[in-house]
């Protein structure tokens, strides 16, 4: 009877060990899972991130061509009017004729 109930003891203790091994395993499988989750969101993060910022970057340059574009078409225009004689005649026919006027 000795013999069984040690024998009762000994399984009860290995069947024991085994599920505290289990729960560890488990548990560190269930950490390293996190941990793989958790660095995956990061790089996610950092892929929008940096996708973003590139969109942003190209848009700003986009931007400044056009700005660029358009200063350049403004001082074409400007030079034009300031070499136009003819328009700087009737400019100065008007000034001369508000200022008699007034």
């Amino acid at each position: 009877m000795a013999n069984v109930i040690t024998r009762i003891v000994e399984i009860e203790k290995q069947c024991a060990e085994e599920i505290d091994k289990a729960q560890r395993e488990s548990t560190n499988k269930i950490d390293a899972h996190r941990l793989a989750l958790e660095e995956k969101k990061e790089n996610e993060f950092a892929a929008i991130i940096f996708a973003g910022n590139e969109r942003l970057a190209q848009a700003l340059e986009e931007a400044k061509e056009e700005t660029r574009i358009e200063s350049i078409t403004a001082d074409r225009e400007i030079e034009r009017l300031v070499q136009n004689q003819e328009l700087k005649e009737t400019i100065k026919e008007k000034i001369v004729s508000i200022l008699l006027s007034g």
